[in-house]
């Protein structure tokens, strides 16, 4: 399926495995950090994560200190949270275990 979130956002299946596998790979993260990774600009991913959240692919992080065990591409070890915090919810592993079963079988 392919969600329009705007003129230049189309989020289809590709797109939403790319995201929730940075969350798998990195646990908890944020709207800049994940954009870096996947090589989007941070207001796209805004609207990425808003909507995969909505979608319930990803949860948000209580506010509170976050740790780098937490976080593991922060480099503090302890860090005051001044973003919207994501990770990946147990729809989201299971959007990930899908599609890449789904991938396997065309192979």
């Amino acid at each position: 399926m392919v969600y329009n979130l705007s003129k230049d956002i189309n989020l289809d299946d590709d797109l939403i495995y790319k995201v929730l596998n940075h969350f798998k790979k990195y646990g908890v993260d944020y709207a800049k950090s994940v954009g870096r990774d996947i090589e989007m600009n941070k207001r796209d991913v805004c609207k990425i994560l808003k909507k995969l959240y909505e979608m319930g692919y990803l949860e948000k992080r209580p506010s509170g200190m976050l740790k780098r065990t937490e976080a593991k591409l922060k480099k503090r070890v302890t860090t005051h949270p001044h973003h919207t915090y994501y990770y990946l919810s147990e729809k989201g592993y299971e959007f990930l275990k899908n599609y890449e079963n789904n991938k396997n079988n065309k192979n």
